[in-house]
């Protein structure tokens, strides 16, 4: 049996730095009066959509499966908590931001976005798992980060 030192660092060290980033977070939010009921009707409103993209990710894994596809339970466990509390936190703060702004977002800019965040996601994790390279995941983030901004700008000439 082989133990990945990298691999305990990341698991744990990820799991500290979010526990500690959460804590003062709150921390910071209950100082300046941030924690009231918007607060966690956003949050708990995120939660129940990060849910669905849970599901919809289950759903591509058992379509995988279907297909032929092996898959380990860590590499299927780690990109489901992924695909769960990446899109709690995307659409956290998408919800904060409509929430919060004087000019709403357009829902249609918002659903592209997103759209775009979840097919790139999507392909980029088929074609990690069929090639067994990891590093095809790490191009996704470009797309996402235009689906990101995508999803939470809105255009200039609507808030002038």
């Amino acid at each position: 049996m082989e133990v990945s030192i990298g691999g305990i660092i990341g698991l744990y060290g990820g799991m500290i730095c979010g526990i500690l980033g959460w804590w003062f977070g709150r921390k910071k939010a209950r100082k300046n009066r941030g924690l009231d009921e918007l607060y966690y009707h956003i949050w708990q409103k995120a939660r129940s959509y990060s849910w669905y993209v849970t599901l919809g990710a289950i759903y591509v894994f058992f379509s995988l499966t279907v297909f032929g596809i092996e898959l380990s339970s860590a590499m299927v466990l780690g990109i489901l908590l992924l695909a769960h509390l990446g899109s709690w936190g995307i659409i956290g703060v998408i919800l904060s931001n409509n929430m919060s702004s004087t000019v709403p977002l357009k829902h249609f800019r918002v659903k592209f976005g997103i759209i775009i965040i979840a097919a790139s996601i999507i392909v980029f994790t088929i074609i990690s798992i069929m090639t067994n390279n990891w590093m095809f995941l790490s191009f996704s983030i470009l797309p996402n980060l235009v689906g990101l901004f995508t999803a939470l700008t809105s255009n200039r000439k609507d808030s002038e």
